[in-house]
């Protein structure tokens, strides 16, 4: 998959997120039956896996409607990264990564909620980063296409590499 294809500066952004000195909550969130949609379950599935913790990064287990959690994530953690399905107008399986606060609407499409609006969530926009997946299809499936996948994959390794310098 090429830079541009990826959106180029995601890992710079989610670098930075990454350089908080305290634990980093991981949440993913979507819609394991809504095809792309998944692609935050299935990353937060494949880091629960692979960091068990490793490098001061907790992962939470995933979930559909995730505003209770990130309503209780907004009053007890410091930093907080999302993966999700993005709707941002790039060629599908493109990742971008940026503050929830940078984000117009809070950043998702594929939800019925923005996720800025969630309680709590907007005295903390700052401390919240979305790392997001343009999803191919959103049609009732089971499963994300390959494209979505390998996008997955690939936030993943970079977590687990960047989880090692963490240590």
């Amino acid at each position: 998959m090429s830079e541009q294809k990826l959106g180029g500066d995601w890992r710079s952004k989610l670098d930075v997120a990454l350089e908080f000195s305290g634990t980093i909550d991981l949440v993913g969130v979507g819609n394991s039956i809504r095809g792309d949609d998944g692609v935050g379950i299935e990353i937060a599935s494949s880091l629960r896996r692979k960091l068990r913790g490793a490098g001061g990064l907790k992962v939470h287990p995933t979930a559909q409607m995730p505003e209770r959690l990130l309503s209780k994530l907004a009053s007890t953690a410091q930093r907080v990264i999302l993966f999700d399905a993005v709707e941002v107008d790039r060629p599908p399986g493109t990742i971008v990564c940026r503050k929830l606060g940078e984000s117009r609407h809070g950043f998702f499409a594929t939800h019925n909620v923005p996720l800025n609006l969630v309680p709590g969530l907007s005295a903390r926009l700052d401390d919240f980063y979305v790392v997001g997946v343009q999803p191919e299809s959103l049609e009732v499936k089971e499963g994300i296409s390959q494209t979505a996948r390998a996008a997955a994959g690939t936030i993943v390794e970079f977590l687990v590499a960047r989880s090692e310098a963490r240590r």
